[in-house]
């Protein structure tokens, strides 16, 4: 038998009073109303047992009404009123008032519950909008916190004055002599020797020593080997610290991988540092650097993280002219520094001259770990600063005069900063102020300023060939650079098949005149071979970066005026689109510029019929140049046999299968635009058509049609392919490049990334996107509502291997270790034709039926 329990007897006993305690609780009211039913039936209950008379209680209705009591008794008002002092009617008007009272009560109690209860659903409904408003609000106090804090960071950064004149003007450098600053690239050079249709040949001097890997660089950099001296434009001679006797100065070039040497009056000097320097004749450059190396990327910081443990790294060399001022100045950068919690680090050789040693491992690991390298003035100021660059450091130099490398050529502002010395004490403050997006692009430039041009051997032979021939207004012998890209034919000797067989009708779909049919003429070429080495040399060094060509096709070339097409000798190649509908813009290209046409590169690996069936689609298309089939099946020639179109279909032979193969500038190609096709992709010749319109006008871009983007997920990036709001990629696979971009991905793009190309067998799209976007700094352009081109009667693609898009995720890993970042950029819309959804009158033709 249980014990009884005291505290839990006075806990229910809380419990049930704690429910009458509170006016609004459905308990209370539930046993308020069960007493006072309670209490009436035990009161009825004891009139009939008493004998009184016989009542018939009622039952309560659900709308809260009573029926009415049955009297068994005549005179109710009466009965027992001695008794109780109450007769038995107002009993019972008592209990009716009483019971009604509860009924009201109930009522009110559900009214207002119900009231409660829409109270509760309204906020319940409301919470999850106030806690995304209170997110919001956190975030904003947050940014306003940050904000305030690099506000502070850049007010407590304080402003010295900058110093009165430290050194006198040249202070580094031996003056020059009176004759000397005569000298000038006219007085030094026989120009006799150096006709512009030379194209500049060289002769190189083995003195005998360890030059050799120089020469075979100079040899990779496709100059014009003269067979003797006195045949060639210059002579190159490779010394290590001392001249040799020289008894025809003109016309010569020494190349000091040495010891820093005095420069010879007639001669032009190429070394770390020259003394006197003559800028318009000497090259300063750190030629201490390696052999081209494939793998070099990876010893290369990334771009990003952006933020980095030194905000400035300053290396003070033991040589360098020490101001009386330096030690304080530094003092004053250190204190400004700690005031926003920059890290300083000062690499001074005065008392550590491992830091100033040829290789410092010191040096490397600080520029590596610095924002911004501050270099002074002295003899080792290039390798200091080439090491900034290798490490991803701005270099910011104290020097107005120090000469760079190529400095008439490249824009160094883009890369590095330069400022007085006296405007030490100013340095933190100047520096604090950049933006970090000017920081990032800095870094970025300084990087591809590296890669292109000082990089290694080979990169410094072509570039100072490509600087010399600009110098000299020489343009290189592109007949040289063409034979690397010379394709071989098919069918004994002949690029077309001998066995073309004719095509009846063109598809019914692309019944409407599109354009008109013409015979295939080439776009014009080498129109800029002068005008690069001035007018657009800015863009070939800097933007292009491919200064030793001349350029077939220049991507950047201006345009005529729109008026143009309308006068008479302006007029020729125009083909301007006559006022009205879409009838008379089928007859043109229109636009600015002359009229041209585009190319079609097709790449195929053992499936004939489905090319077959490519090739037939391509009947009468408008525009079209000629059609180049790059067989990758090596181990068989193709059939003799092929659908005969209105314009040449020609075979290339190709030594390996390689997707690269599909991106070799060749020779065959004679036009600017070129359209890169897959096999297998069945696109409207409608589609085409305008999307090689709209490359017209975005001749730096890639047009094209299957859309994809980059997408990060936790730490890494991954391809994807899902429909999307915003854009990065255009799949080579149906998509219109310039030429020039071929040009650049076979000679320019790092090596490492055509190798791994070859290797996984994929990724050669995504490789051309990143090499334009990293070129451009701008997004591909989608054209039409295409999104994916399958091929529905393939039993053989790429795309269905298993390992197909991991095989792609990690090709944009590695693409973005080996540029440093990732060059991508989205863009969130697409071209459609100007008409497209567009209602127009009855009597008007649309541009495109379906684009």
């Amino acid at each position: 038998m249980p014990s009884y329990n005291p505290g839990l007897h006075h806990r229910q006993e809380n419990r049930w009073l704690n429910s009458f305690r509170d006016p609004f609780s459905v308990g209370f009211l539930l046993k308020l109303g069960l007493f006072i039913l309670i209490l009436f039936v035990f009161t009825s209950l004891f009139l009939f047992i008493n004998g009184g008379p016989e009542l018939e209680l009622a039952t309560w209705s659900q709308d809260g009404k009573s029926s009415r009591l049955k009297k068994k008794i005549e005179n109710i008002d009466d009965y027992d009123a001695g008794c109780s002092g109450f007769s038995m009617g107002e009993i019972i008007r008592e209990q009716k008032k009483i019971l009604e009272s509860v009924r009201r009560e109930l009522i009110e109690s559900q009214s207002k519950l119900d009231e409660y209860r829409k109270v509760y659903d309204e906020l319940q409904r409301t919470i999850p909008q106030r806690q995304l408003e209170l997110s919001t609000i956190e975030g904003e106090i947050e940014a306003a916190h940050r904000t305030l804090l690099e506000f502070q960071a850049k007010r407590n950064v304080r402003v010295y004055l900058p110093h009165e004149p430290l050194f006198p003007a040249s202070h580094s450098y031996k003056t020059p002599s009176k004759e000397e600053l005569t000298f000038s690239l006219e007085n030094i050079f026989d120009l006799s020797r150096c006709s512009i249709t030379s194209f500049m040949p060289i002769f190189i001097q083995n003195s005998g020593g360890k030059e050799g890997n120089w020469i075979d660089s100079f040899k990779s950099a496709g100059y014009i080997e003269a067979k003797s001296p006195d045949t060639a434009c210059f002579v190159l001679s490779l010394i290590n610290g001392s001249l040799p006797p020289d008894t025809d100065p003109f016309n010569k070039i020494f190349l000091n991988y040495g010891s820093p040497i005095t420069a010879p009056h007639k001669s032009i000097l190429v070394q770390s540092t020259c003394a006197p320097f003559r800028r318009t004749i000497d090259f300063a450059l750190n030629l201490d650097v390696s052999e081209v190396d494939e793998n070099s990327w990876e010893s290369l910081p990334q771009l990003l993280p952006f933020s980095r443990k030194n905000y400035i790294s300053v290396i003070i060399d033991r040589n360098q002219e020490v101001t009386k001022n330096l030690d304080e100045d530094l003092k004053l950068l250190q204190e400004s520094s700690k005031n926003v919690e920059d890290s300083v680090e000062i690499l001074d050789c005065r008392t550590s001259t491992a830091f100033c040693d040829k290789i410092s491992e010191g040096r490397a690991q600080s520029f590596k770990s610095s924002i911004f390298c501050v270099i002074f003035d002295s003899p080792d100021y290039l390798r200091y600063f080439y090491e900034a660059l290798q490490n991803g450091c701005v270099p910011a130099l104290l020097s107005l005069d120090l000469v760079l490398p190529f400095d008439d050529l490249i824009d160094w502002r883009q890369a590095a900063y330069r400022m007085p010395a006296a405007r030490l004490p100013e340095l933190h403050f100047i520096l604090r102020s950049f933006a970090v997006e000017d920081i990032l692009e800095m870094r970025r430039k300084g990087r591809m300023y590296y890669s292109t041009y000082l990089g290694d051997r080979n990169a410094v032979a072509r570039t100072l060939l490509a600087a010399l021939r600009t110098r000299l207004q020489i343009p290189p012998f592109e007949a040289k650079i063409a034979s690397k890209n010379k394709a071989k034919a098919f069918f004994n000797g002949s690029f077309t098949s001998p066995n073309g067989y004719s095509i009846s009708a063109p598809p019914a779909y692309d019944d409407d005149s599109i354009g008109p049919l013409e015979t295939s003429f080439p776009s014009p070429t080498f129109l800029h071979n002068f005008t690069k080495l001035q007018m657009y040399s800015y863009d070939a060094w800097n933007v292009d970066m491919m200064p030793w060509k001349s350029g077939e096709h220049l991507i950047g070339a201006l345009e005529l005026p729109a008026e143009a097409e309308f006068h008479e000798d302006t007029k020729i190649g125009f083909r301007p689109i006559e006022p009205g509908s879409g009838v008379e813009f089928s007859r043109a290209l229109g636009g600015n510029r002359q009229r041209e046409q585009f190319t079609i590169v097709l790449l195929t690996y053992e499936r004939d019929s489905v090319l077959s069936d490519s090739l037939k689609r391509l009947y009468q298309m408008p525009y079209l140049n000629k059609v180049i089939v790059i067989w990758n099946s090596i181990n068989r020639e193709p059939p003799d046999s092929w659908p005969r179109l209105h314009v040449p279909v020609e075979f290339i032979k190709v030594k390996e299968n390689s997707l690269n193969n599909r991106f070799v500038p060749w020779d065959r190609i004679e036009t600017e635009a070129v359209l890169s096709l897959d096999d297998d992709i069945d696109l409207m010749q409608q589609e085409l058509v305008f999307a090689f319109r709209v490359w017209r006008e975005n001749r730096d871009r890639i047009v094209g049609f299957p859309a994809r983007h980059h997408a990060r997920f936790g730490d890494s990036m991954f391809y994807n392919s899902n429909h999307t709001c915003q854009l990065s990629m255009i799949l080579t696979g149906a998509a219109f490049l310039h030429k020039s971009y071929l040009e650049a991905y076979t000679y320019v793009m790092p090596i490492a990334i055509r190798r791994h190309v070859d290797r996984v067998m994929n990724c050669e799209d995504l490789a051309m996107n990143y090499l334009v976007s990293h070129l451009t700094r701008k997004p591909p352009i989608k054209s039409t509502s295409r999104w994916t081109l399958k091929c529905p009667t393939c039993t053989e693609s790429l795309w269905k291997s298993e390992s197909h898009f991991d095989e792609r995720h990690e090709c944009m890993r590695l693409f973005t270790k080996i540029y440093g970042y990732n060059p991508l950029k989205y863009s969130q819309f697409r071209a459609d034709s100007i008409l497209y959804k567009t209602k127009v009158p009855p009597n008007h033709q649309k541009c495109f039926k379906i684009v």
